[in-house]
């Protein structure tokens, strides 16, 4: 694997394209789940996440609220799938 070449700060790859352009591939195993992203320039990074357990309940409000927000949202379903901060 080639090692990153990010400038995470900037939002962009050494290369100069956008860090949300890059190709995205996801492993999922029973408690995790990997993205790994690769730029066109070849830049590789892997990003870990603690995946979420299918069977907790959900709560009638965590439904609502996430109705309201795609009910606002605009754009593409890679921009809707980009994890974002809490």
């Amino acid at each position: 694997m080639q090692r990153s070449k990010l400038e995470s700060d900037r939002g962009k790859c050494a290369c100069g394209r956008r860090l949300k352009d890059a190709a995205i591939y996801t492993y999922r195993s029973r408690t995790d789940r990997f993205l790994f992203h690769r730029c066109e320039c070849g830049a590789e990074w892997t990003e870990h996440h603690q995946d979420i357990d299918p069977t907790d309940p959900v709560t009638s409000d965590e439904v609502i609220e996430v109705h309201r927000q795609l009910a606002k949202f605009e754009g593409s379903i890679a921009e809707l799938l980009q994890p974002h901060p809490l």
